[in-house]
């Protein structure tokens, strides 16, 4: 039995962050020294992506004046566009719960294949998590070290379940580490998109090696928040994760015992990073596509129009202009998907 489905049943039968990193004080007027979602008291700077619904694609011939920006709904003048392919620090994180075993060794495959498809100024990190996370290969631009630890990851099992809250606020530590000034820095968790309620219970029953705090979803989204870092995911669903997912449909308390799902999703639209699912056999492909859109990313900065208190949390929305779909005859407002960071702290 599984390790989401059997925390269901049994519980079923037995019931029924860091600190914001120091930004610079004023905006660069040169490109190489712009930083990438930083911000500062006087200047904010974010990345964005455009993208066609249906197919996915990154649409990449945007203009500054294209974009509506606002900040807690008072518009904002970009000041401040570019569209660059800046260098990427990636942290590959790989899910060892025993409902991802089955497809774990294809999606350590799609990993290894995919560090060809990287920038030789790309960096790779690589951990592994269920209960905890695990660092295999701190951050490195050697393929080799990073292909020897995906090549350990893909062998590691355990009888712990998945802790998703305490693995983003560990992991946002590890991405913190980059070593690349500037960079994208992204979390790719490798994962069938399922997680375990972390409470008395299943911290006896599967989180044996977990920490004895464990950090819940707000510390972890606020870590995640002020840390600039993009949460992205590929999901491959097993036939274990079919009958975890069918279980929830079938009884609904199964959702409140054991299994839940939609939390990776979260974490990744607060940060604007994307989401692909993927088979055994098109991973490598997917793998590639989701890389590609987090380097196809536009980068806008801005001047806020309105001073606020230092912490105080700014709400942002973007999106095209009326005059970007008028000039652009093959932009469909209902076909255009904008991504980006939900907010962020002053």
């Amino acid at each position: 039995m599984k390790v989401k489905i059997a925390v269901a049943i049994s519980m079923l039968c037995a019931a029924s962050a860091i600190a914001q990193q120091n930004a610079r004080n004023s905006a660069s007027s040169s490109d190489a020294e712009m930083p990438v979602i930083r911000v500062s008291t006087q200047f904010v700077v974010l990345d964005a992506l455009v993208e066609n619904k249906k197919t996915g694609h990154p649409i990449g011939s945007l203009e500054a004046k294209d974009f509506l920006l606002t900040e807690d709904g008072v518009p904002q003048k970009i000041s401040y566009f570019a569209h660059d392919r800046l260098p990427l620090s990636v942290v590959f994180l790989f899910d060892l719960t025993e409902t991802v075993q089955p497809v774990l060794k294809p999606l350590a495959e799609g990993a290894r294949a995919i560090l060809g498809h990287l920038k030789p100024q790309d960096e790779v990190s690589v951990m592994v998590f269920s209960s905890h996370t695990e660092l295999l290969q701190d951050f490195t631009t050697d393929r080799t070290l990073a292909a020897d630890a995906i090549e350990k990851a893909s062998e590691m099992k355990t009888k712990e379940g998945t802790f998703i809250h305490e693995d983003m606020y560990e992991a946002v530590d590890q991405g913190m580490k980059s070593t690349i000034p500037d960079s994208r820095r992204v979390l790719v968790w490798l994962t069938d998109g399922t997680a375990n309620f972390e409470n008395s219970l299943t911290q006896k029953t599967i989180g044996k090696e977990a920490p004895a705090h464990l950090h819940n979803r707000e510390e972890a989204t606020d870590k995640l928040i002020h840390s600039g870092i993009a949460v992205a995911a590929l999901i491959d669903k097993s036939v274990a994760t079919d009958a975890v997912v069918a279980a929830l449909d079938i009884n609904p308390l199964s959702f409140l015992a054991g299994g839940r799902l939609g939390d990776i999703n979260r974490y990744a639209d607060a940060t604007g990073g994307p989401i692909l699912n993927t088979s055994k056999k098109e991973v490598a492909a997917r793998l590639a596509e989701l890389i590609d859109q987090l380097r196809e990313r536009y980068t806008l900065g801005y001047k806020p129009s309105t001073s606020k208190p230092a912490g105080t949390y700014c709400k942002l929305h973007l999106a095209l202009s009326a005059n970007a779909y008028q000039e652009q005859s093959d932009l469909r407002k209902r076909s255009v998907l904008v991504r980006m960071r939900q907010g962020y702290y002053r």
